[in-house]
C-alpha cells in the first residue's frame, strides 16, 4: 500500500470518527424521545384497575375506570366512569378496610395529585356507623394527598338522621367532615321509639 493511500485512509477514518462523535453529542442524554402533542393520548387503556400504595407499602387507593387516557405533554390523565375507593391509612391489617367510594361520569388527574370529578359525583361512606354517609354534587375536587374535598356546585349531604343542601362545600374525607356554605337548609329525621308496654 502506498503512502498516499495510507494517508487517505487515515484522513477518511478521522472524518468518520469526527462525524460519529458529533452525531452522538447531539442526542439527548435522557432516554425519552420528544413527545409530540397532537391531541392524541400518549397511552390509553380500557377497563383499568389501579392500586396506589402509600410510602409504607399500605394500600391507599383503588381506582377502577372504563377508559383511561394519559397525555404526557400536559401531565393529565382522564378517566371515564371512575370509581375511586379509599382505604384507612392507620389500619395495621394487611388489607385495610375501605372508607369511601367516589364515583363520577368523568375525572381528570393532574400531576400534583388533584382529582377533578365531573358529572353525577357521588361520595359514599363505606363505614356504616359514620355520621356522614353520602355527598352528592355535579362537580367536585379531591386532593389525593390530604383528602380535602371541595365543591362549588349545589351539594346534598346525607347522614344518620339528616339531609342538608348547600351551594358550596369544603371537607376532608380522612376526618369525615363536610361543611356546607351558602343557602344551607337541613332536614332532621327524629326516630320515634315505641315505649315497651
Amino acid at each position: 500500500m502506498s503512502k498516499l493511500q495510507s494517508w487517505l485512509i487515515a484522513i477518511l477514518t478521522l472524518i468518520v470518527l469526527a462525524l460519529a462523535g458529533w452525531n452522538l453529542s447531539n442526542t439527548n442524554d435522557d432516554d425519552s424521545s420528544d413527545i409530540v402533542e397532537d391531541g392524541h393520548p400518549t397511552y390509553q387503556t380500557q377497563e383499568a384497575i389501579s392500586f396506589i400504595y402509600d410510602p409504607e407499602g399500605k394500600l391507599a387507593y383503588e381506582l377502577v375506570a372504563d377508559d383511561v387516557k394519559n397525555y404526557a405533554e400536559t401531565k393529565l390523565t382522564w378517566f371515564t366512569n371512575p370509581v375511586l375507593t379509599t382505604f384507612a391509612p392507620d389500619n395495621v391489617s394487611e388489607t385495610p378496610p375501605a372508607t369511601w367510594k367516589i364515583r363520577a361520569d368523568k375525572a381528570k388527574l393532574t400531576n400534583d395529585r388533584m382529582l377533578y370529578l365531573y358529572g353525577n359525583v357521588r361520595v359514599d361512606s363505606q363505614i356504616k356507623t359514620s355520621q356522614l354517609q353520602r355527598i352528592m354534587t355535579n362537580d367536585a375536587t379531591v386532593n389525593l394527598v390530604t383528602q380535602d374535598v371541595s365543591a362549588d356546585d349545589k351539594v346534598t349531604i346525607s347522614g344518620i338522621g339528616l339531609k342538608s343542601v348547600g351551594m358550596k362545600m369544603r371537607g376532608n374525607l380522612r376526618e369525615k367532615t363536610a361543611e356546607l356554605i351558602e343557602k344551607v337548609t337541613t332536614q332532621y329525621e327524629i326516630s320515634h321509639e315505641q315505649p315497651n308496654p
